[in-house]
């Protein structure tokens, strides 16, 4: 290993205190990259094309001295040519489904490790549950009543969380929290895992863990679908037509996972054939990538959008960095990392 180390860190939401990164080894050389890596995406957001030229040069001469890069999104497209000698990427993000249009995806000599479980999952969670209360307890209904003044008991469609059942999709670090705090409402949760090859009960804080193939066993049995799965190529727009078309319980959908985990075709179509009582969505197609959503979904009373930020108010995030410390520590010292993304699984 190179000596000193150069750990390059650009990565805000890791906070501006990196003093945990310097303290795993006094001899490595951390790099606080953050504020370069901010006014890099500015400049580009803004189409500044003096900043551009500024921030470029100096994103590069970062780069540049990267054994170790620690980043967040939005994730460079060219890093590779970049940064000669990096060894380790860390992605912050759960998912790693924007990595896909990076070099860094194709370059295998290159360990990427993911914040997969660290990312603030009980906010997650409680969006999730969050969205479930709106539409059961009579306050989506009581939204609609406001605009015109008076109240109206005859389209309230209230429902008992107790004993009503979530459906969590992808049971890792945030679908686990969901079937935690479902339960903890009193809730029956079936839940789907990818490792799973045949179903089980009661195992993993879950009523019912299926294999990822019966997702249509799942929204059939469900009242409230929580989408907190991976986005691979086997899950991009795996919710389909044939899926909405199983529902019988006109669930309300959460979605904190990745937009393209959706067919928003499909989805449009099941909210026009009354398949769905509701869909919140902190993510759509494109999100990632700085699109817009579809503007059909904003003249749908029942659909509640969020620009992303299911993850907020959390109260601390020294799950990010204390999880980037101690894989710095196991390369330090030549051992197995946490978290190491699979290319071929996606994840």
């Amino acid at each position: 290993m190179k000596s000193p180390l150069n750990v390059v860190v650009c990565a805000p939401i890791m906070g501006s205190d990196l003093d945990p990164v310097r303290a795993v080894d006094p001899s490595v050389n951390v790099i606080d990259g953050n504020a370069i890596f901010t006014a890099y995406n500015r400049a580009r957001q803004a189409k500044d094309a003096a900043a551009i030229e500024s921030t470029d040069r100096e994103m590069r001469e970062l780069l540049a001295q990267a054994d170790v890069l620690c980043m967040m999104h939005p994730m460079l497209k060219q890093v590779v040519p970049l940064a000669p000698r990096m060894q380790w990427l860390h992605h912050t993000q759960a998912g790693v489904s924007n990595l896909w249009s990076s070099d860094v995806w194709e370059a295998e000599q290159v360990v990427i490790t993911s914040g997969r479980g660290h990312v603030r999952p009980t906010a997650m969670a409680e969006y999730c549950v969050a969205a479930a209360l709106m539409f059961a307890r009579g306050l989506y209904d009581g939204y609609l009543d406001k605009p015109g003044g008076k109240l109206d008991r005859s389209h309230y469609e209230s429902l008992r969380i107790e004993g009503a059942t979530m459906g969590v999709i992808g049971l890792g670090g945030i679908g686990s929290e969901v079937a935690r705090l479902s339960k903890a409402l009193g809730m029956r949760v079936v839940a789907t895992r990818r490792s799973v090859t045949s179903p089980q009960q009661n195992v993993e804080g879950v009523d019912l863990l299926l294999p990822a193939s019966e997702l249509k066993q799942l929204a059939g049995e469900s009242d409230f679908i929580a989408v907190c799965t991976q986005l691979t190529q086997e899950t991009l727009h795996f919710l389909d037509a044939s899926f909405f078309a199983a529902t019988t319980k006109r669930p309300v959908l959460a979605n904190v996972s990745r937009g393209e985990a959706i067919d928003e075709d499909a989805l449009i179509a099941a909210l026009d054939e009354g398949k769905l009582r509701g869909a919140v969505l902190d993510v759509f197609d494109g999100e990632m990538d700085g699109k817009a959503p579809r503007p059909e979904f904003f003249s749908y009373p029942n659909v509640i959008l969020t620009p992303h930020v299911s993850a907020a108010g959390a109260s601390s995030d020294t799950a990010i960095i204390d999880l980037f410390c101690e894989n710095l520590r196991r390369f330090i010292k030549g051992e197995e990392l946490l978290n190491v993304v699979d290319r071929a699984r996606g994840y």
